[in-house]
C-alpha cells in the first residue's frame, strides 16, 4: 500500500477505480475532482489504474491500495466476496469495516456490494434487510428518494416500514429535506389496495414515526406525491429499469422524427435548449449514486455507466453521509422503535 498521508479518519472516502462501464478513467477523473476539493481519498485499483491516478498529481490527501482482482458482473456475488479477497470491492469494504475509510464508493456489481456490505460491514442492529435508495427527478420538488432499487427483493411488511424510516433519515440528514413525506408504492392510491404485504405495511406505516401520506401509484412518483417512495427491491428495480427504457425509447423516437424532414430539423434546432434542459433534469449523474442504507457503515453505489461527474458526486454524497453519522442514527432510531414496541 502506498500512503500519501498519515491521516486515516472517517473523513476518508474509499473509491473503487475498477467498477463501471468507463473504469478506470471515470473513477480516476472523479477522484481528481474530489481531491481538488480537499477530500481525502483511498483509491483501490490495479497497478495500471493506480499509476494513472498518481500521474495526475500525487496529492497529500491521496492513499492507494493496489489490488490484483476485480469482481465482474458475471461473478456470483456471494461467491465472489468469499473468494476474491484481493478485489477492489472486498478490500474497499474491509477498509470501511476497519475504520481506514469512512465510506466506500463504487460503480461495480450491485449484487457484490450488497452481499459484501452485509457479510463484511454487517447490517445495523435491528435492521432486517438493507435497501438501495436513489434520488429520481420530480416535477414539483428537488427530487424523490426511491427505495428499494434492488438490494432486497423478498421483504416483510415490517421491512418496508424500516425502508421508510431509513429513507426519511437519509432525506433529512444528507439531502437536507425538511419533514419529508413518505409514501408506499402501490397499484392504487386508496387504502386497502395491493397484496397482503402492501396492506399490512400500510397499517404499520400509519403507526410509525413517519410523515406517511399513503399509497403512491407508479405514474405519480415523479409528480411530488411523496418525498420518499418505498417498495421492495424486486418491484423497485423493475420500476427503475422500465423508466430508463421508456426515456431511451422516447428520446430515440424524437431523434428519428426530427431527422425525417427539413422542417423537422429546423424545429429540432429551435427546441434544442428544451432538449438540453430535459437532459439535465433526467441526468442521474447530478444526484451522485444510491446509498446502501441499513449497514453499520457507508456504501454508495454509483450507476454502472457513471462518468466522472457522477463518481465525484457520489464521493460528495458519501462525505455527507459520514459527517451526519447517518448509519448510527438509523441504528438508534430502529432500536428506539423496538424498545417502544416492547
Amino acid at each position: 500500500m502506498n500512503s500519501g498521508t498519515e491521516a486515516r479518519t472517517t473523513a476518508t472516502v474509499a473509491v473503487d477505480l475498477m467498477g463501471g462501464d468507463y473504469a478506470p478513467d471515470a473513477a480516476i477523473e472523479g477522484c481528481v475532482a474530489a481531491l481538488e476539493q480537499g477530500t481525502h481519498i483511498l483509491a483501490l485499483g490495479d497497478a495500471e489504474a493506480i499509476a494513472k491516478l498518481r500521474s495526475r498529481g500525487d496529492s497529500p490527501n491521496l492513499e492507494t491500495i493496489e489490488c490484483s482482482q476485480v469482481i465482474t458482473l458475471d461473478d456470483p456475488p456471494v461467491s465472489a466476496i468469499r473468494h476474491k479477497k484481493d478485489s477492489t470491492i472486498v478490500r474497499g469494504l474491509n477498509a470501511v469495516k476497519a475504520g481506514q475509510a469512512g465510506g466506500f464508493v463504487s460503480a461495480g456489481s450491485t449484487g457484490a456490494l450488497v452481499a459484501g456490505g452485509v457479510l463484511i460491514i454487517r447490517r445495523a442492529k435491528g435492521i432486517d434487510r438493507p435497501c438501495l435508495g436513489m434520488v429520481l427527478p420530480s416535477r414539483s420538488k428537488p427530487g424523490v428518494l426511491f427505495v428499494d432499487l434492488g438490494a432486497s427483493s423478498d421483504v416483510r411488511p415490517e421491512t418496508l416500514v424500516q425502508f421508510g424510516l431509513m429513507g426519511r433519515i437519509y432525506a433529512e440528514r444528507v439531502l437536507g429535506w425538511d419533514e419529508p413525506t413518505v409514501g408506499l408504492l402501490n397499484i392504487g392510491a386508496e387504502e386497502g389496495k395491493g397484496n397482503m404485504t402492501a396492506r399490512k405495511a400500510y397499517s404499520l406505516m400509519q403507526a410509525a414515526p413517519l410523515n406517511f401520506v399513503g399509497n403512491v401509484e407508479a405514474r405519480d412518483v415523479f409528480f411530488g406525491k411523496a418525498d420518499v417512495v418505498v417498495t421492495d427491491g424486486f418491484t423497485g428495480n423493475v420500476f427503475l429499469k422500465t423508466c430508463e427504457g421508456t426515456v431511451l425509447f422516447q428520446m430515440e423516437t424524437i431523434r428519428e422524427q426530427v431527422d425525417r424532414s427539413m422542417r423537422s430539423r429546423l424545429g429540432g434546432l429551435l427546441m434544442k435548449p428544451v432538449f438540453r434542459k430535459l437532459g439535465e433534469v433526467l441526468d442521474y449523474s447530478s444526484y451522485g449514486g444510491a446509498p446502501l442504507l441499513g449497514l453499520e457503515g457507508c456504501v454508495v453505489k454509483c450507476h454502472g455507466s457513471s462518468g466522472a461527474t457522477a463518481i465525484a458526486n457520489g464521493i460528495a454524497q458519501a462525505l455527507k453521509f459520514i459527517s451526519n453519522d447517518v448509519a448510527s442514527i438509523i441504528c438508534e432510531t430502529i432500536s428506539e422503535i423496538h424498545r417502544d414496541q416492547s
